[in-house]
């Protein structure tokens, strides 16, 4: 048997080295280059970008009938704002409270580092609206606290906050903590070596080479706030930003409100965002010396503090939200003996472990896809292959939907889409493509800005093809953002919620049930063990991912 075993495994990877040696051939080929970039773009317009905007913009001259209505208009203009100011504060207090928790996972020695760094993940797990619920129960009616005084608050612009900080500091951590792994420390050492301390050297080097992540994460961040609909919506109480509006309007059977609030909010994201990414890169921090009082901040007493407040953030304001649903129904499964029915499939498991599969397989999909396509685009962006006009259209774009409502963008889809006859499973999965894709463009376009051009050029020098140079060069460096990508694009689609209700009534993921347990009172338990199990599920594939990735070295052979 084991010779057998042996004989497969020769095989398989005879196979692989005639594949790795047939894609280097063809990756000298400037036509099949070049065709692979205008997939892409093809892709991006075809798939991603027009469906996502046509389907609203074929309801345009409704728009008009918000114009003529003052009252309806400054309601509108209000929601936008406060989804805009909302999403400005969250995405600040994500990279201002990620970047300590992203460079301990980086940069310390911690022998229970490789814990934390797993933990990041679990709020990503967790359906959005499920971690809404859980928010509600934590802050304000099942609220732990009490035994110190804190009585809750009620639901309104605090528990929205505290909602949005909660899903997008994962994605933020994961980005910057990627970032850092990337950067090469002999500058950093190089700057210790000439008396600069700690505190000094991460401020005039670190941070100025981490730029374009922190951009990425700022973009990602924004762009998250401001598209989360569902989850939203149970914590909101009377505030009402632009998700809250347009679910209000589409309840209402109300079109005009729903296509002029999302356009608005559409175009003034895109211009945030060009203008960020614009200025951002051109931002130059005006203190180059050393100061004083970076010597103190840098004491082994003040950053074990930094530390300890960075882990408790992430525990108690990020972590508690995502799994307290599942601790306050605990002792309920347990009476229940939940449990134990849920893997005998009876009564209402058996459609939970179907939905279940639909889910998994539908992240699947959607981030070998997007694998596939985004990294070329990430290339167009940063290397200029297609001109520097078509870079800059492209990386303004790329953003465009996620910068949406969800349930927006899962209605434009359905009115672009819905005509076409095509199955409820291949609409999901286009609207899940359409919802991850910015994850995986954002993520690489991060990584392959700050790897200089020469490295490549120096592989092609010494015989390399493209193909081999990037494998080889590119992606060992990237390989701890690609991963990153992955994982945000997989968690992102296993939760994702608002999107998949609109476009499909008949094929259910995981997250959708969950919603309709939740929203029932009979069912609430349920949704909890349900819960439990499909973060136990993810976990695991979280892990798998990390081992086949790592066993696989980060590159190919």
């Amino acid at each position: 048997m084991p010779a057998v075993e042996a004989e497969k495994t020769s095989r398989f990877r005879g196979i692989g080295r005639r594949v790795i040696s047939r894609l280097d051939k063809l990756s000298e080929e400037k036509t099949v280059a070049y065709s692979l970039y205008l997939a892409s773009i093809v892709f991006f317009l075809g798939i991603i970008l027009l469906p996502s905007l046509l389907g609203i913009l074929l309801k345009l001259d409704t728009a008009m009938n918000v114009v003529t209505n003052p009252e309806l208009l400054n309601r509108s203009f209000s929601a936008v704002f406060s989804s805009i100011i909302m999403a400005g504060i969250v995405s600040a207090l994500d990279v201002a409270a990620g970047l300590p928790l992203a460079w301990i996972i980086a940069r310390k020695k911690y022998r229970w580092l490789n814990i934390v760094d797993s933990l990041v993940d679990f709020p990503l797990i967790v359906p959005t609206v499920i971690l809404g619920y859980s928010t509600l129960l934590l802050w304000c009616e099942e609220t732990p606290f009490s035994i110190i005084g804190f009585t809750g608050v009620s639901p309104g612009f605090i528990t929205v906050l505290l909602l949005h900080f909660a899903f997008s500091y994962p994605v933020v951590v994961r980005i910057l903590a990627g970032k850092l792994m990337d950067i090469e420390a002999t500058y950093e050492a190089a700057a210790r070596t000439l008396g600069a301390c700690p505190f000094t050297t991460a401020r005039t080097i670190t941070i100025p080479m981490l730029k374009s992540g922190i951009i990425a994460s700022l973009i990602l961040s924004f762009a998250r706030s401001l598209s989360e609909t569902g989850a939203t919506i149970m914590v909101a109480g009377s505030f009402e930003n632009g998700p809250v509006f347009i679910k209000k309007s589409i309840d209402a059977g109300l079109v005009p409100p729903m296509v002029f609030v999302s356009l608005v909010l559409i175009v003034l994201s895109i211009l945030i965002l060009a203008g960020l990414r614009l200025f951002g890169f051109k931002f130059r921090m005006p203190f180059r010396k050393a100061y004083r009082i970076e010597a103190a901040l840098s004491r082994e007493g003040v950053t074990r503090v930094r530390d300890l407040s960075a882990i408790i953030i992430f525990l108690f304001l990020v972590l508690l939200p995502a799994c307290f649903m599942v601790l306050a129904r605990m002792p309920l499964m347990l009476s229940y003996g939940l449990l134990g029915e849920i893997f005998t499939l009876r009564g209402a498991w058996s459609t939970y472990w179907i939905s279940v599969l639909n889910s998994y397989v539908i992240a699947l999909l959607t981030t070998l896809i997007n694998v596939v396509f985004s990294l070329p685009t990430a290339v167009i962006i940063t290397r200029r292959k297609l001109g520097g006009l078509v870079s800059r259209l492209l990386e303004a774009l790329s953003t465009t939907s996620i910068i949406m409502p969800s349930v927006a963008l899962g209605v434009s889809l359905s009115l672009f889409w819905g005509a076409s006859g095509i199955s409820d499973f291949i609409l999901v999965l286009l609207a899940h493509l359409c919802i991850t894709y910015p994850y995986m463009v954002a993520t690489m376009v991060s990584v392959l800005e700050d790897i200089p051009v020469e490295l490549e050029e120096a592989g092609r020098t010494l015989g390399g093809t493209p193909f081999k140079v990037f494998r080889s060069i590119v992606l060992p460096i990237a390989k701890y953002s690609f991963l990153s990508g992955v994982i945000l694009t997989f968690t992102r689609s296993v939760n994702e919620t608002g999107a998949t209700l609109a476009v499909s009534k008949t094929f259910k993921t995981v997250s959708v049930l969950l919603v309709e347990w939740v929203k029932s009172p009979d069912m609430r338990v349920e949704a909890g063990a349900g819960t439990l199990v499909l973060m136990f599920l993810s976990i695991i594939l979280l892990v798998i991912f990390r081992y086949i990735y790592t066993k696989g070295g980060g590159g190919l052979a």
